[in-house]
């Protein structure tokens, strides 16, 4: 941006403390040419303050006023409509590539109304990557081998006749068969809030420690909120209830296990079927129906293990058996020492005791925090 025009646009915002299209702030207006280490931060901060106080006029109207186009929009598709309501019980961090003026900002909202927003498109590759796994599940404590073998179960995936026609075929030598359910996206009942938040990167690109550790900040929403996610039948679709079925079980499945946006695998974007338990919501919490607990019993039951499914475990534990992640393996030993996960840590021996992870098992060898016995003789 020139700096005639950023100037002018700085003077007019400290005349101005509030500025309603807080994400176009965000997304063009917040950078400062040599501003520091510290700008980033800095114009995050301002963002977070101009998004409070357009929170209970404007995005509050907005929310309402899109609460009752999905009541329209369900009006007119009758049966072949689905809205599922859900929790976000931990914070929200989606669209990290975002197009933004400031790197890996965190956060996706309506281009207009700067409502956030879970975009159709995203909510379909959540679902369709859950489908994946769930359709090539094998034998408790069996690990595709190497890369080849993951390619194989995905081809396998698309033999599913429900995922092919939920999502559609991919095949690259291209398909005139398109999904037959529309995913229109995620939308918060009331503005959810938004949060500043860090990553701390522990290791720089060679996999070595850093000596000074420099924090970088980014957006999320807390979690608390209320979240209708929407997807309905095309028209004319057959066995549009069985399709609408069990796209909904995938979606609580899915978002309650695994979670949708950035850094799901550290506990972000998680959705509940459960009320959350604040002092507005118990009296509606203590209404909940019976099918509701046991759908929500359901969902959770492979959630409260550690490593519910093989991907969690590759990504949690297997993929930091390099030189650059070993130290976040730290982590997940006080898990893996539990009898439930006795599986898992099989796994993980099993896996270290092949030649390839030779150069591994020597610095694990030198880690105070490791067992010993987990290594080969």
């Amino acid at each position: 941006m020139p700096l005639a025009i950023q100037s002018a646009v700085a003077t007019a915002l400290q005349r101005h403390p509030r500025c309603d299209s807080w994400n176009l702030f965000l997304d063009k207006l917040s950078f400062i040419r040599d501003g520091g280490d510290t700008v980033k931060t800095e114009a995050l901060r301002k963002s977070v303050a101009y998004y409070k106080a357009v929170t209970d006029s404007h995005l509050t109207k907005t929310a309402k006023r899109t609460a009752a186009w999905l009541t329209t929009l369900e009006k007119f598709h009758g049966d072949r409509f689905r809205r599922v309501t859900l929790y976000s019980s931990s914070p929200l961090l989606l669209h990290l590539g975002r197009s933004s003026v400031l790197e890996n900002v965190g956060i996706y909202t309506d281009r207009t109304t700067g409502l956030p927003v879970i975009p159709g498109s995203g909510l379909k590759g959540t679902l369709s990557t859950w489908a994946t796994w769930e359709a090539n599940q094998k034998p408790e404590g069996s690990f595709p081998s190497n890369d080849n073998e993951w390619l194989l179960q995905r081809e396998k995936f698309s033999m599913s006749p429900h995922a092919l026609r939920i999502f559609g075929s991919d095949d690259s030598r291209g398909s005139e068969h398109a999904g037959d359910i529309i995913f229109v996206g995620g939308f918060p009942k009331a503005p959810p809030e938004l949060d500043l938040d860090i990553v701390n990167p522990h290791h720089d690109d060679q996999g070595h420690d850093k000596q000074h550790l420099t924090p970088n900040a980014f957006l999320s929403l807390r979690p608390g909120k209320a979240w209708d996610f929407v997807f309905y039948a095309r028209p004319g679709t057959s066995d549009a209830p069985t399709l609408l079925d069990t796209t909904e079980r995938w979606l609580v499945e899915a978002l309650a296990q695994v979670g949708l946006g950035a850094k799901t695998a550290s506990g972000y974007g998680r959705f509940d079927k459960k009320v959350p338990l604040t002092s507005e919501a118990t009296a509606v919490s203590q209404h909940r129906s019976a099918e509701d607990k046991a759908l929500h019993t359901k969902a959770h039951k492979s959630f409260q293990l550690a490593y519910p499914n093989d991907q969690t475990f590759k990504i949690r534990v297997l993929d930091k058996l390099n030189r650059g992640k070993l130290n976040d393996l730290e982590q997940e030993i006080p898990k893996l020492q539990k009898p439930e996960n006795e599986v898992r840590l099989q796994i993980l021996k099993s896996t270290l005791a092949t030649k390839d992870f030779k150069e591994i098992r020597k610095l694990l060898r030198n880690k105070s925090w490791f067992p010993p016995d987990w290594l080969p003789s």
